[in-house]
């Protein structure tokens, strides 16, 4: 399908980390910071997405779009996600929920910080945060993407767990990084592709929303 995936991390954290919008400060890039230098868990992947570099950026740019087409293809887990003051508050039915915000942006790197809580049957409840530090490069007609995640717990205790039992559950991370990766994929490549296919799957206002955000030149005449 044209989406490769080399490294398994968990792309639920990367959908969510499309789903937010602008937040300045100097508290979110002190905390990313914070992040990146005293991680519990850290991870790394390189993913490459078969859609013009253009349209790659116009996603991260507008994530509430991203979200809308997760809805409209119907892809699960299904993410509910909404504007919140300066970051989106974004539900993973599965036990995920969490505020994120994009803290910097420089060129081809943009890292985002994200404040939530865990509440599965399989993993004892906790409440932390995360930086994703995410680069893009134009690779031949498409998009690679080297992404770098830092999650720390509110607690010690559970962020030693967090590091030691870790390699207990990856196989189940990576099963779940591997769908969401083929979902990712279908939307960048179809929007890509077709804008207008795109478009036809979301509501006046969404649609009008994504052709703008990839088609400016036709939108504005």
């Amino acid at each position: 399908m044209g989406f490769g995936v080399r490294s398994r991390i968990p792309l639920l954290v990367f959908s969510l980390a499309l789903h937010c919008v602008l937040a300045q400060g100097a508290d979110l890039r002190g905390e990313a910071q914070l992040l990146q230098s005293k991680p519990d868990i850290s991870l790394a992947g390189d993913f490459e997405f078969n859609a013009r570099p253009v349209i790659v950026d116009a996603l991260l740019a507008s994530p509430m779009i991203v979200a809308r087409l997760w809805e409209a293809h119907g892809f699960t887990p299904r993410y509910r996600a909404r504007l919140q003051g300066n970051g989106i508050h974004v539900v993973d039915p599965t036990g995920i929920e969490g505020d994120l915000y994009l803290a910097e942006q420089t060129g081809n790197r943009r890292v985002w910080v994200g404040f939530g809580s865990l509440n599965h049957a399989l993993v004892p409840s906790f409440k932390g945060r995360m930086a994703l530090v995410l680069t893009t490069q134009p690779r031949g007609s498409g998009v690679s993407a080297h992404v770098a995640l830092y999650i720390r717990t509110d607690s010690r205790a559970l962020g030693f767990l967090a590091s030691t039992l870790f390699p207990l559950v990856k196989a189940r991370v990576q099963h779940r990084v591997t769908a969401n990766a083929a979902d990712v994929g279908t939307i960048l490549a179809e929007v890509s592709a077709d804008p207008q296919k795109a478009a036809a799957r979301l509501s006046h206002d969404d649609a009008a929303a994504l052709l703008r955000a990839t088609m400016p030149s036709a939108t504005s005449k």
